[in-house]
């Protein structure tokens, strides 16, 4: 089934929102039509979101007086994900995975996610593949049979081949290599910290993905970093240019490019580079990333925090996003050497234990040792003893080995000046 025609069925208004998309393309080579979508986007929040008119107080004389918020913000002020009155077309409530220690909650119209996936189609046009083609997704697995059964629906009705992306071992990259000689896949997404693995391993094997996977044109990383070096390896071990898309979820897609350089979203979003003073910076200089999404009517996150470092530089095709500073996964190692993607493990060890107990409101996982663990928690009270074992319990099946694992309970979780911190790190 066609993408968008799924998404039509879905309830997503596509054909409004492509031919809507294609107005914006051209009308955001100005810069005054920036410039007044903007304040278009504020005006609307502050009119009828009542809880967001009180946060920011009098109007304000211009663009720069509009205070920068954050997640925390958000949640401390109380701000209401959607607007008084609902009339504006449905929205869609998601929730991040908590790269800050704490998810968190946000609503989108479905206009503005419409549009977001045609700008995507449009980026990935632009290298030579569409959602249609047949994707080999690199973006892990759930927990729970349930969810199991959910995406994999949802795979085969996106016509994508889900690789488990836990298991680093040699042997289960032998199994992706069959996985793709037997598949006529067009192009990868997902993580860049497997698919940096999987070329470390195709290079030590001496061979390059593409002579399994003749129609394979692109790899498409997303959610982490990966340096330049680490994309040469990819590049070289798979055969074809590697992409990365980087945004943040509840705000939308921030830039797709190559080669530490991504073409801003101008169409739907409107991004700034400040420093600590909440000024802009110069141009090639390295600050906060401060987002503000043009179209979208439900969450006002504007002129929003994301958490990353980046720089806003300028050439003859106008402004790129360059210098990204994010988050880069690490691996957990085990005695018998095997290796697992730390991060994307416990976050699917949480989503389950949610299931069971929402006491916890953030984590961190450290590996102090081959076979040792220590799961540090911020919950509104002490976890009972069923309640532990069972986090254990879930670890330890996920890790597929007996370990030790101490559960501790903290006040608070150390942080980096950004706010954010690894969910995972290992120590020795």
């Amino acid at each position: 089934m066609d993408f968008f025609t799924l998404l039509k069925l879905k309830g997503f208004p596509v054909v409004e929102a492509g031919q809507k998309f294609k107005t914006f393309k051209e009308a955001s080579k100005s810069a005054d039509w920036i410039e007044r979508q903007k304040m278009n986007a504020f005006e609307f929040h502050y009119k009828r979101n009542t809880s967001y008119r009180r946060f920011v107080g009098k109007y304000p004389a211009s663009w720069k007086d509009i205070p920068v918020i954050n997640k925390d913000i958000i949640r401390q002020h109380d701000i209401s994900l959607t607007p008084d009155r609902n009339a504006y077309g449905k929205y869609y409530f998601r929730q991040t995975s908590g790269s800050t220690g704490k998810p968190f909650n946000y609503a989108l119209d479905y206009f503005s996610h419409a549009l977001t996936w045609h700008l995507l189609s449009d980026r990935y046009n632009s290298v030579g593949v569409s959602f249609n083609d047949l994707q080999a997704r690199f973006f892990g697995h759930p927990y729970s049979f349930k969810a199991k059964i959910t995406e994999k629906i949802k795979d085969g009705l996106g016509n994508r081949i889900r690789f488990n992306t836990i298991d680093l071992s040699e042997e289960n990259m032998e199994r992706w290599l069959n996985t793709f000689s037997k598949n006529p896949f067009v192009y990868i997404y997902g993580y860049a910290y497997p698919l940096v693995a999987f070329a470390k391993y195709l290079k030590q094997k001496g061979m390059q993905l593409k002579s399994a996977a003749p129609l394979l044109k692109v790899c498409i990383l997303t959610s982490e970093m990966c340096s330049i070096e680490e994309q040469h390896i990819v590049e070289e071990a798979f055969g074809v240019d590697v992409y990365n898309e980087y945004g943040a979820s509840e705000a939308g897609i921030v830039g797709f490019g190559r080669n530490n350089r991504w073409e801003l979203s101008r169409e739907l979003m409107f991004t700034e580079i400040l420093d600590e003073n909440n000024e802009p910076c110069a141009k090639g200089a390295v600050g906060k990333v401060v987002l503000s999404p043009l179209h979208n009517t439900g969450t006002p996150l504007l002129r929003y925090e994301i958490g990353d470092m980046a720089a806003i530089d300028e050439d003859e095709n106008g402004p790129y996003l360059t210098r990204l500073q994010g988050r880069m996964e690490e691996m957990a190692i085990l005695k018998s050497g095997k290796k697992l993607a730390g991060d994307t493990l416990f976050l699917y060890v949480f989503k389950e234990f949610a299931r069971y107990s929402t006491e916890v409101t953030e984590y961190k996982v450290v590996q102090t040792g081959l076979d040792s663990f220590e799961i540090n928690i911020v919950a509104s009270r002490d976890l009972s003893n069923e309640e532990v074992e069972l986090l254990k319990k879930l670890s330890v099946h996920s890790l597929g080995v007996e370990v030790k694992i101490d559960v501790v309970r903290k006040k608070e979780l150390d942080r980096t000046l950004m706010g954010k911190f690894k969910r995972f790190e290992r120590q020795f």
